[in-house]
């Protein structure tokens, strides 16, 4: 029997929260594996939350209100949120040692890529918190993306995404109400689904025999035309650097999907 902070997290009801890469939850046909995964999940989530908040000597309240609004967006229960609190006390403690906890996420979550990406988006969301992450923030932050298995390639393109939708609803807030709802519209994150192999191949315009160094050259191409850093700079609106931005997810996800068909 699990017991702990990770057992009173087991079963927790955050469903579709998990399905941003059309690949949900629900779908593991053994039960007791869906409530070990969802409560791993959690855990790992909230102790690098910890881990992060605490990387430049202390942890704001600012921070402490985004692990919170976390739970909220998650639908954890009162006893799953005294858990997840738990976890992120664990997390920020000097001795805590994330490799232990990525380990486990990674054992429990195999055959589960789209909540990788998932775990990596709430991290930013904390490390963003009180703004732009300071150095050491960044470096800690980069250092479990590797962790998670995470290439280097994979997280600028997903750390640019996270930015630019930042960025755009930032740009929103600031137009008034009105216009901030049409912009969200835009800016919302939509799920981005690239559903075969072979499209995965049209989207990057590849043939299948492409070689992985010609599949990550062609990716890194597109990825260089359509960033929507570069597109920002040149002062385009909020609605077309969205457009780029779900381009640059398109792209992301088939290269994601090219390179686990391909196991490189």
């Amino acid at each position: 029997m699990v017991g702990g902070p990770l057992g009173a997290l087991l079963g927790a009801a955050f469903g579709h929260n998990l399905d941003q890469g059309g690949q949900k939850a629900t779908e593991e046909p053994d039960h007791l594996s869906d409530e070990r995964v969802r409560g791993v999940f959690l855990a790992t989530t909230f102790q690098l939350m910890g881990h992060i908040a605490k990387a430049d000597g202390r942890v704001s309240e600012t921070e402490i209100a985004a692990a919170r609004a976390m739970m909220d967006h998650l639908q954890l229960n009162a006893a799953q949120r005294r858990a997840a609190i738990d976890c992120f006390t664990e997390g920020k403690q000097p001795g805590f040692v994330p490799d232990a906890a990525i380990t486990l996420f990674r054992n429990a979550c195999v055959g589960r890529p789209a909540l990788t990406p998932r775990l990596l988006d709430l991290l930013l969301n904390m490390a963003y918190a009180d703004g732009d992450p300071p150095p050491v923030t960044q470096t800690r932050l980069a250092a479990i993306a590797e962790r998670l298995g995470i290439v280097r390639l994979q997280f600028e393109a997903l750390h640019t995404l996270f930015r630019t939708q930042r960025w755009v609803q930032q740009q929103s807030h600031r137009a008034g109400a009105d216009h901030a709802h049409d912009q969200q519209t835009h800016s919302r994150r939509p799920v981005t689904a690239v559903n075969s192999v072979a499209q995965a191949y049209t989207v990057l315009g590849l043939q299948r025999d492409a070689s992985p160094d010609e599949i990550k050259l062609a990716y890194r191409r597109l990825l260089k035309r359509h960033h929507p850093d570069k597109l920002a700079a040149k002062g385009i609106s909020a609605a077309e650097l969205a457009r780029a931005t779900e381009k640059t997810r398109e792209l992301t996800a088939a290269y994601e999907r090219i390179r686990e068909a391909r196991g490189f």
